[in-house]
């Protein structure tokens, strides 16, 4: 089922032959790999800088990654640096047609683009041509005429925002245009997501687009739910066949910022299974694995643990930016054998993200046989802390053999927007018979919910998870193309020690800022110093930092700051949208360019620093920064995985520390 024949391919293999016939191949549906702009070690780039500063795509890299995945097809992203376009022009669309892996050219829409003037400002976007799009047709169809693999092109979150006031039926038109001018074969498709895709909007592409690109996020916002796969698909097609558009399936199998927990390999197998049928009877054009874990010698994120102990726990949770109705829940259930006649009890770990704000809507439960014994608000206990909490039974289980026991996350009241994640661990019981009480296996709960938006989870963390999912994508694509697959392994991280205490992002160091519950005074700060070599003559310097923290709600109180001499270049509110896992810098600029701080100084001292900047009390955080890359710097202890290189101190009551998990 391969497109490309082997007398093909080896003509393909030869050095410097592009064949423009291969543009005439038929049409299959495509299997592609994506980096993810939200996803962690998006693209695998050369370890060290080029001579422009800029560390590049290492191509070679990515196409033997590619091809051990068994993708036809990447879709290369162009925005994240500047080097992007130049990247795929000049070295990974050529390289990429020698191995006989197709390209889709993805590009982000105003909504995404972040051009500041001042360089350490300045921040992603498709460059060089930015919001231009009637000049990106124009020389992604050159670019095809030079490299026919080079089949397609797409622009990201289409109608997000405000991107509708630039994107209407006559502009559409302008960039079909000049794109067929060029090369009428190339197809443009737009992404799209499921309220988008409406029979206004189809009117309104129709003629222009070849297709949408549709992102499955379950029923809203999560990627831990495949069965709404089927149902999304089927009302998309419904739409779109009628006006001539195709559609294309993106997977999240990296993680999706408005989801609480991240995809597994559990989850992306099963959704490219539901897909496939839809593949091979040409409903769908193609799949992107958005997010595909290319780097699968990383480890899973510390961070991404939230069990209590061994690797599992269950989650009982409410996506970002999603709204519950009344009398909503997500629960799981076993019907426990009961012993002997003396007490009975449920002792359980448990764990949630609020304190101190509004009661009497999410509500903590377990229930016997569908009677509720305990319940607790989840504003009652103390943010982000492991509880033990024992409930007797005796009376609720008298004169019983079995009882069916649950735990449940009940929506008293519906919410517009309150995500929420309750973990339960360490489940055991007295004079009842506990199964998988650690969670440690996918089974013995029966996991319910009365509404899609609540989400009910064996969440069982793995260290070499990319690795897992990267597994999980190459063996559905070399199935499809009847194909053998041979999976890779993954870093066995016997020395991350994993657990509740661990919240580094890679390894079992990070730098911690403490702020207590309060009061705590205006403009106090917490800081850690180094002084940096900077490698001279050098003509751009980066730095990149991941920061993380548990903070959502409270806004214009705490931030976590980077300046290098003295002077302020990031400056970051620790209220932000995503508080659940680590994040690039800003959100849309990734590395920041600090050349104009640091060129032709022999060294520079970089410090980072949470700061108040009014006086405020109230539930208390921990601010996490780690995993630092320097371009042309020398930072020493990078990964703060011992405790040198830094300086630190900090004001009453603040706190700062390097925190390294034992």
């Amino acid at each position: 089922m391969r497109r490309v024949w082997v007398l093909l391919l080896a003509f393909l293999l030869i050095p410097g032959v592009v064949p423009r016939a291969a543009a005439a191949a038929p049409a299959e549906p495509f299997l592609s790999a994506m980096e993810g702009g939200n996803t962690v070690e998006a693209k695998i780039r050369e370890a060290a800088p080029r001579a422009d500063g800029f560390r590049h795509i290492d191509t070679a890299a990515t196409i033997g990654r590619l091809r051990q995945l068994h993708a036809t097809m990447y879709t290369f992203g162009i925005w994240d640096k500047a080097t992007d376009w130049d990247d795929l022009r000049l070295e990974f669309a050529p390289a990429a047609a020698r191995a006989g892996i197709d390209v889709m050219v993805y590009l982000v829409p105003p909504s995404e683009c972040f051009r500041n003037p001042a360089r350490h400002l300045d921040g992603r976007c498709s460059r060089p041509y930015d919001e231009d799009y009637v000049r990106w047709a124009t020389e992604i169809a050159k670019l095809s005429l030079t490299y026919p693999n080079v089949r397609s092109w797409g622009i990201d979150d289409f109608l997000a925002g405000a991107n509708g006031e630039l994107f209407t039926k006559e502009y559409l038109g302008q960039v079909r245009a000049a794109q067929q001018a060029v090369n009428p074969r190339l197809k443009w498709y737009v992404t799209l997501y499921s309220w988008d895709i409406t029979p206004a909007t189809a009117d309104k592409i129709k003629g222009s687009l070849d297709g949408v690109i549709y992102p499955y996020t379950g029923y809203l916002n999560n990627t831990i739910d495949p069965t709404w796969l089927e149902p999304r698909l089927d009302a998309s097609l419904d739409v779109l066949r009628p006006a001539g558009l195709g559609l294309v399936l993106l997977a999240y199998t990296g993680r999706f910022l408005d989801g609480m927990i991240h995809p597994d390999e559990r989850y992306v197998a099963d959704v490219l299974r539901r897909a496939t049928p839809y593949l091979q009877d040409g409903r769908l054009e193609g799949v992107i694995a958005y997010g595909a874990p290319l780097r699968t010698d990383l480890q899973q994120p510390s961070w991404d643990y939230w069990g209590h102990t061994g690797n599992g726990r269950l989650s009982l949770s409410v996506g970002n930016f999603t709204a519950t109705t009344d009398g909503s829940f997500a629960a799981a259930s076993q019907q426990m054998v009961v012993t002997g006649n003396g007490a009975r009890s449920i002792t359980f770990r448990h764990r949630d993200p609020d304190e101190g704000g509004l009661r009497g809507y999410q509500i903590k439960q377990l229930l016997v046989d569908d009677q509720v014994v305990w319940q607790s608000d989840v504003e009652d206990d103390p943010k982000e802390t492991w509880l033990t909490t024992t409930v007797d039974l005796t009376a609720a289980l008298r004169g019983k053999t079995s009882a069916k026991v649950t735990f449940r996350l009940f929506d008293q009241r519906g919410v517009g927007w309150w995500p929420l994640d309750w973990s339960i661990d360490d489940v055991s019981g007295r004079g009842v018979a506990v199964r998988n009480g650690g969670f440690e296996q996918d089974r013995d709960w029966d996991l319910t919910r009365n509404q899609p938006t609540m989400q009910p989870y064996i969440d069982i963390y793995a260290i070499d998870r990319p690795a897992r999912i990267f597994d999980a994508i190459g063996a559905a694509y070399a199935r499809y193309q009847g194909e053998s697959f041979r999976p890779v392994h993954g870093p066995r991280g016997n020395a991350v020690r994993i657990g509740p205490e661990n919240r580094a992002m890679y390894g079992n160091g990070r730098l911690a800022f403490t702020v207590p519950e309060g009061p705590v005074p205006a403009n106090t700060c917490a800081s850690a110093t180094q002084q940096v070599r900077v490698r001279p003559g050098e003509p751009r310097y980066e730095l990149s930092f991941w920061h993380a923290d548990p903070e959502q709600a409270r806004f214009d109180q705490i931030f976590k700051q980077l300046r290098i001499d003295g002077q302020l270049v990031w400056d970051r509110d620790a209220g932000d949208y995503w508080p659940w896992f680590y994040l690039n810098g800003s959100d849309h600029q990734g590395g920041i360019d600090v050349t104009d701080f640091v060129q032709g100084k022999p060294s520079v001292s970089i410090q980072f620093a949470v700061c108040s900047k009014q006086a405020f009390t109230g539930p208390g955080l921990t601010v996490g920064f780690d995993h630092l890359e320097g371009v042309n710097l020398d930072v020493r202890n990078p990964g703060f995985e011992d405790r040198s290189g830094w300086t630190l101190r900090a004001d009453q009551p603040l706190g700062a520390a390097i925190d390294i998990a034992r």
